[in-house]
């Protein structure tokens, strides 16, 4: 199977790399997935969508050709989540193959992201500080210049995709996929955003609590990958004993 992962807002796929020699790869391909396409370099024009479903159908035009190759799933972190489950949507509706399971991590449910503050459009300042304060964007970037300038314009679009997003109604509320969503014990989502993603699945869902905040993924590497290893394991033996 191959696990394709989604970053958060402004992260790189980068964060994913060092799970490729972490997991077997006889059991689980890793596919560190860049939301967007494009490595910042100065003084060149980028493809940045403010809105999130035009963020969503490029996504969607790059990833569909290699979904047909093998047995695959969905891994996304905060914005990353929020991608894997409407791409799942977005490929319920194009009748093109979906994943065998979610794994949505700090990740609230669609219908919570109304009540988020609106930081993607503060001065300079201010928003480097809203980024202080909500941790993920390493201080080597925040107190660069050169990098700043570099991936600034990434991260207020993705914050104005993210705080801007609504649900498309026109789409199947629930997949029918099953779910992990992964929680933070000291994140500031709150549980009742976190427990109502059992109202956007027709599967199973289960939840497991994470030691850290909002950016847990940084620091709970081998505890993500066991339960990520454990559930496929677990699906997989319930699948052969179902075939007979």
């Amino acid at each position: 199977m191959k696990l394709f992962c989604f970053p958060y807002a402004g992260g790189l796929p980068g964060i994913y790399y060092s799970w490729k020699s972490r997991l077997p790869p006889t059991f689980l391909e890793i596919d560190a997935f860049e939301v967007r396409p494009h490595i910042p370099q100065p003084n060149r024009d980028v493809f940045l969508p403010t809105s999130f479903y035009e963020l969503l159908e490029d996504v969607c035009d790059r990833i569909t050709p290699a979904l047909a190759e093998t047995p695959f799933a969905f891994f996304g972190h905060s914005m990353g989540g929020l991608v894997a489950f409407e791409l799942t949507r977005k490929l319920m509706q194009k009748g093109a193959p979906l994943p065998q399971h979610l794994f949505l991590s700090a990740s609230r449910v669609p219908h919570a992201y109304g009540k988020l503050a609106k930081t993607y459009n503060l001065p300079h300042d201010e928003f480097v500080e809203a980024l202080r304060k909500l941790g993920g964007t390493p201080d080597d970037v925040l107190e660069n210049q050169e990098l700043l300038e570099l991936f600034l314009p990434i991260l207020r679009a993705d914050f104005q995709a993210v705080q801007t997003y609504e649900m498309n109604p026109d789409l199947p509320r629930q997949v029918p996929v099953n779910m992990t969503v992964l929680y933070g014990t000291k994140d500031t989502i709150a549980l009742e955003d976190i427990w109502a993603w059992r109202d956007y699945c027709q599967g199973a869902c289960q939840f497991f609590p994470v030691s850290g905040g909002h950016f847990f993924i940084h620091h709970q590497t081998s505890s993500i990958l066991e339960i990520i290893q454990n559930v496929l394991k677990e699906e997989k033996t319930v699948a052969i004993h179902s075939s007979f």
